[in-house]
């Protein structure tokens, strides 16, 4: 299939028709464990999806209801026999809808460059203000670190990065990043989405050996931009730099941090999340007492608080969370995604100290 072509639902035509319906996203799908509904999963949006190409069914906005209901945690891809990327072929839906929808077009002005973007860089400049930029030492061992939107609100948190990876001989190049992009991959705004993917890629150096990220999430939109790029340059650039999570890197260069005070914690795995290294570094910090979330790998539910209308179904993928939280009682709870991080927050009811693990290695570690 072409690049170009992942735009349009009508391209995955063969893949739908290749849905043997056998069942397996339900016992991996978060919400259809919850709620049973058929909609909810791959097989029983396929099975809309199908009618909508048929003709039979218009890509109404009680289509897009169950299509927003998908969390994006992508777990039936992961277990589907016939490897099919129902995530792909839902966010392909998402944007054939946001096309032609009045609230696209109201979504499409909010996260465009001039509103979105223009609220980001000042509030980039406003906050930069406040912090001293750290420049990096040289080193033959070249990386970049996208800290995405959130690091543009706290830059001490870029310094600390370019800190720790200087103390490995690795060189931190500064970029001037976009946002990462997939809010717009998953609202279905796929024009905006390669907008900011043409601006990152043409952004980064050529001669780095890694271009990393602390946000799980920020990490997987970065793995998606391969697919929606047609220019041969672009793609053979972004072809070349291998993509890779921080706490690989410092897994791999066997910092060791040390707690300044006892305390306890718990880890929220990301569902975009694909190593063990983020809670490999949580359990050798010295001086925490590390208590395992029960279901610490399961959805947080996240995506749902994109669209008001799905907040009822999945409110108890929050409930189960929370009472997860609640056995354990931490003082502190450590995710590696931007969305969950603000997911666990609404869910602790604030009552409980939520934080990035990077900002927590900062504000609590020592190396």
């Amino acid at each position: 299939m072409k690049k170009e072509e992942l735009k349009n639902l009508s391209n995955f035509k063969e893949d739908i028709h290749r849905c043997s319906k056998c069942g397996i996203c339900q016992s991996a799908c978060p919400l259809f464990e919850i709620t049973g509904n058929e909609c909810t999963v791959s097989r029983g949006q396929f099975i809309m999806l199908k009618g909508v190409l048929n003709g039979k069914l218009d890509l109404n906005k009680n289509i897009n209801k169950y299509l927003d209901l998908c969390l994006k945690c992508n777990k039936c891809t992961k277990f589907c026999p016939s490897e099919i990327n129902a995530l792909d072929i839902i966010l392909a839906a998402k944007a054939d809808y946001f096309k032609k929808s009045f609230w696209g077009k109201i979504y499409a002005l909010l996260e465009s460059k001039y509103v979105f973007g223009t609220m980001l860089y000042i509030t980039e400049k406003l906050c930069s203000l406040f912090t001293r930029k750290y420049k990096s030492k040289k080193f033959q061992k070249k990386v970049v670190y996208f800290g995405g939107c959130i690091n543009k609100l706290h830059p001490d948190i870029n310094n600390y990065v370019k800190k720790l990876l200087n103390t490995m001989e690795i060189e931190v190049i500064d970029v001037n990043f976009d946002c990462c992009g997939m809010l717009f991959l998953t609202t279905g705004n796929l024009d905006r989405f390669v907008e900011v993917i043409k601006k990152n890629i043409k952004n980064l150096p050529e001669d780095i050996d890694y271009l990393l990220t602390d946000c799980a999430s920020c990490n997987w939109a970065w793995k998606q931009y391969k697919k929606y790029v047609n220019d041969d340059e672009l793609c053979n650039k972004i072809k070349d730099i291998e993509i890779k999570s921080l706490y690989d890197i410092l897994e791999e260069g066997q910092l060791k941090f040390k707690s300044k005070k006892k305390i306890s914690v718990t880890y929220h795995k990301p569902c975009h999340e694909e190593s063990e290294s983020a809670l490999n570094i949580i359990k050798n910090i010295e001086n925490i007492n590390y208590k395992e979330l029960e279901g610490y790998d399961e959805c947080c539910g996240f995506a749902g608080f994109e669209h008001p209308q799905t907040l009822k179904t999945i409110s108890s993928i929050f409930n189960k969370k929370r009472a997860n939280l609640s056995k354990i009682n931490t003082n502190y709870i450590i995710t590696s995604c931007v969305g969950c991080l603000i997911s666990l927050k609404i869910i602790s009811f604030f009552k409980q100290k939520v934080c990035r693990l990077i900002t927590f290695l900062k504000n609590n570690t020592e190396v």
